[in-house]
């Protein structure tokens, strides 16, 4: 198999570095990889505002698309993530040869993230980020648990998300649905109920592959191993 373009995108509350170990694996396997950062996360913390919201993350996305010029690429988001790429992927179709959810967020049109968390853990969001004055939501003390100690470097710095991004309902024309090419990795340690009830829906999709892995949610830390075999022999 030849190298292939592959466009990583991370989740919440993190950065781009908590893919650095894929990244790493993958490279060596021949892959050409690109790690966008999103606005206001991460090493571009200095550029948080309270006017970051979901087209900021997909338009960081696109920009990188086009300043790369990438076509026959492959997308994969993490969590949060699912919501970017998701509009990354009805705007560049196309573009776009396979698309890969790891334990990631599934919109459809209309909704927002605030939306597929449920009223529990969305009203817990909201009071989160009422005490930093409702424009960000602090990162989960929990989020880390099952990452490996030498792995855990990669997730210092983990900043505050805006919460514009997660409030922000996506539109969509559909065009995301017409990548045939689609697989969605569920984890299934300490799996919250919005990633295992995405699963369970596409496990019986026949549009959709769909597996999943001995993981707790940063799966991209607790398993690159895996996660870079899963995204490699996926795309081939």
């Amino acid at each position: 198999m030849t190298g292939r373009r592959i466009v990583l995108v991370q989740g919440a509350w993190g950065s781009s570095a908590s893919w650095t170990p894929v990244t790493d694996l993958l490279r060596g396997m021949g892959h050409q990889v690109f790690v966008p950062s999103l606005t206001g996360l991460g090493e571009r913390i200095h550029l948080f505002s309270g006017a970051i919201n979901l087209d900021t993350h997909i338009g960081d996305v696109a920009g990188l698309i086009e300043a790369e010029g990438l076509d026959d690429f492959d997308l994969v988001g993490h969590s949060y993530g699912g919501m970017v790429i998701t509009g990354v992927a009805d705007r560049f179709s196309s573009r776009i040869r396979t698309l890969i959810y790891l334990d990631a967020f599934l919109p459809s049109d209309g909704q927002s993230a605030l939306d597929l968390l449920g009223p529990e853990i969305a009203l817990a969001n909201l009071a989160a980020a009422g005490e930093l004055g409702g424009v960000a939501v602090p990162p989960p003390a929990r989020h880390a648990t099952h990452v490996p100690e030498h792995l855990r470097h990669y997730m210092t710095g983990r900043s505050p998300h805006p919460f514009a991004t997660m409030i922000q309902k996506l539109r969509l024309t559909g065009a995301h649905e017409t990548i045939a090419k689609r697989l969605y990795v569920s984890a299934n340690i300490d799996q919250a109920a919005l990633f295992s009830g995405i699963y369970k829906r596409l496990s019986a999709d026949p549009g959709w592959m769909s597996m999943k892995v001995p993981s707790g949610h940063m799966l991209q830390l607790e398993m690159p191993d895996e996660v870079a075999r899963i995204i490699h022999e996926f795309i081939g």
